[in-house]
């Protein structure tokens, strides 16, 4: 276990961001956890797009509203800002360690050696890309179960160019279990 107990800057935290995700140093947490959104599911209709009310305000000023087939970010108010971004998850271990053996008989040695981590999460960046939807590039299969119609039920937002609605966005949906 680890914990941050004291920072320069009057224990101001430190953001660091790297392959698109972003890591957080801050007093009271472990070193390094991952800082995004959290999310819950994926709009199906416009209908409870609507209802639901978010925003993100873009680079002019204006709200733009999700909408069917955008990811659901969860937020304390009704626009989703980079002040509704919390820790996601840690990528140290709460268990690591290694185990080696070696048999000898004769002329002949047989070794093995075998590492182990238990409880870290990590950023899975590959997914990310292939599964992001939003650059004319490969995607996995996954993206075949995409939202496409009103209604549907799918954990994958929309596809479009660019993410202009921020789909694809450092969050939870990229966070893995990473103990071996």
């Amino acid at each position: 276990k680890n914990e941050v107990t004291a920072l320069p800057n009057n224990n101001r935290p430190v953001e660091t961001d790297i392959y698109g995700g972003t890591v957080l140093t801050k007093v009271g947490h472990p070193i390094g956890v991952f800082y995004g959104w959290k999310t819950n599911g994926v709009y199906a209709t416009a209908t409870e797009a609507t209802a639901d009310g978010k925003y993100f305000i873009n680079d002019k000023g204006d709200k733009v509203y999700f909408g069917a087939g955008d990811m659901r970010f969860l937020s304390t108010d009704e626009e989703v800002s980079d002040a509704d971004r919390t820790i996601i998850g840690d990528p140290n271990p709460d268990l690591f360690g290694n185990i080696f053996t070696s048999v000898n008989w004769k002329n002949l040695t047989l070794s093995a050696a075998f590492n182990y981590s238990l409880g870290n999460d990590i950023y899975n960046y590959q997914r990310s890309l292939i599964e992001g939807g939003n650059l004319f590039m490969n995607q996995t299969t996954a993206m075949n179960g995409r939202w496409t119609t009103e209604g549907q039920q799918t954990s994958i937002p929309r596809v479009a160019y660019g993410d202009p609605m921020g789909n694809s966005r450092f969050s939870d949906r990229w966070i893995e279990d990473g103990s071996y």
